[in-house]
């Protein structure tokens, strides 16, 4: 019997808030680590930053493109290939994590029925 695995891709458009380098955000490759993306309340770690969000719907369809070598004149634009597009996008906002102390209450859990030993503190917008 062979061990076959299957692989799935799945595209999400994330739009993040609250305090960010953009200098960073550009720079770290497209590389992020994501938990319980299925779930209500996903969380995602881009470099040191970590966000916690929902989905909502999107005012629209959002497309997405995929961005390939220019052709023809060098001033023009990038080659765009339409990949896909969808009617929900994943609300992130940046939180701040901290040990939680024994007797202290939560201040946001992170995770329904998690076991984890931390709170997250969300950014206060103003």
């Amino acid at each position: 019997m062979d061990d076959e695995w299957e692989e799935e891709e799945q595209l999400v458009l994330v739009e993040l808030s609250g305090i960010i380098n953009n200098d960073f955000v550009t720079k770290c490759c497209g590389t992020c680590k994501i938990l319980d993306i299925d779930s209500e309340k996903p969380m995602m770690q881009v470099g040191q930053y970590v966000f916690a969000g929902e989905y909502e719907d999107a005012l629209g369809t959002c497309v997405i493109f995929e961005e390939g070598p220019p052709k023809g004149k060098a001033k023009s634009g990038p080659e765009l290939k339409y990949m896909c597009h969808t009617a929900k996008k994943l609300m992130m906002q940046r939180v701040f994590l901290a040990e939680k102390k024994e007797g202290e209450s939560n201040i946001e859990s992170c995770h329904d029925g998690d076991e984890e030993s931390a709170t997250c503190q969300k950014e206060q917008s103003n």
